[in-house]
């Protein structure tokens, strides 16, 4: 682990950061043992995982926290199990930056519970190299608790990855709103799947779920599964999905301005990624998300 190259490629000087190897922390900018979050702050998390891990993130009662969490290196066949509780009136602006160094496969579950009047802006990347299977479980635990996502993943592994999102919408006056963009190149097959659940009783919710998939190669394939569950009259809920390949006429007026068919793609490809890299308001950690994109776009 390079301290040093982890500052020159991620962080800034005024950034407030702990290093985890295998979910313990072996360096802090702060004097803290755990992530339990108890003061407003924004945090940089970076891993390095080479074996089974659980993460836990705690954000305390009417903490306001942003934190970006960096899968620095990922390496060996792993699961990798992230518990994340948003006490009531807490509010959580989650980066979650996905990678890992070799072709082995990859398990996450991410749980993320939400109390009342809890909030998350929920945004992630995942850019693995082999097989994944991925699932995100959303609980709104309490009235009035809201949940704002967007995830982007890209497969150009030519293998099968899945990936599945839960939302759980448990009592009434909650509100989620999911939005995938799914990428895949070459032979890879992508199942990228939402799963939204109303229960009884869970009076006046709003539930929105979309996939839109973009196809770079013929012999790519994305596979998207929207479903909804619902037990309650007296709530909103949708979802829908879309997956097509380059537009044509995208490409032919990027091209006819001077750039070539690569680098229109890219372009393209470019804007489903943008959503999350806004989000992103570090110059270092921008370039690292771009680097590592363009590797797989």
């Amino acid at each position: 682990m390079n301290l040093e190259k982890i500052q020159n490629e991620v962080l800034e000087k005024e950034d407030n950061f702990v290093v985890l190897e295998n979910g313990a922390i072996i360096h802090s900018s702060l004097p803290i043992t755990n992530l339990t979050i108890d003061q407003n702050m924004a945090l940089k998390v970076i891993h390095f995982i080479d074996k089974n891990v659980e993460i836990n993130i705690e954000i305390a009662s009417g903490i306001s926290a942003k934190i970006e969490e960096i899968y620095y290196s990922v390496k060996n066949d792993v699961r990798i199990n992230t518990n994340i509780k948003i006490a009531d009136y807490a509010c959580l602006d989650y980066l979650n930056f996905e990678r890992n160094d070799d072709d082995k496969k990859v398990i996450t579950n991410i749980n993320i519970h939400l109390g009342k009047e809890a909030t998350i802006n929920n945004k992630s990347i995942a850019l693995f190299d082999g097989a994944v299977t991925s699932n995100q479980f959303i609980y709104l635990d309490g009235e009035g608790a809201i949940n704002d996502s967007i995830n982007v993943i890209i497969n150009s592994s030519e293998i099968k990855q899945d990936y599945t999102y839960h939302l759980y919408h448990q009592v009434p006056n909650t509100t989620s709103n999911m939005v995938n963009y799914a990428i895949c190149k070459k032979k890879s097959l992508l199942n990228a799947n939402t799963h939204g659940i109303i229960v009884k009783g869970a009076k006046n919710t709003s539930l929105s779920q979309k996939v839109k998939g973009l196809l770079m190669d013929f012999e790519a394939m994305i596979s998207a599964n929207p479903k909804l569950q619902i037990d309650e009259y007296d709530c909103i809920a949708s979802h829908g999905a879309s997956i097509g390949a380059i537009d044509e006429d995208e490409l032919y007026y990027l091209m006819s301005r001077g750039l070539t068919k690569e680098a229109s793609e890219t372009l393209i490809v470019e804007g489903f990624i943008n959503p999350f890299l806004l989000e992103v308001k570090d110059e270092k950690f921008q370039d690292y998300i771009k680097y590592w994109s363009s590797k797989h776009i």
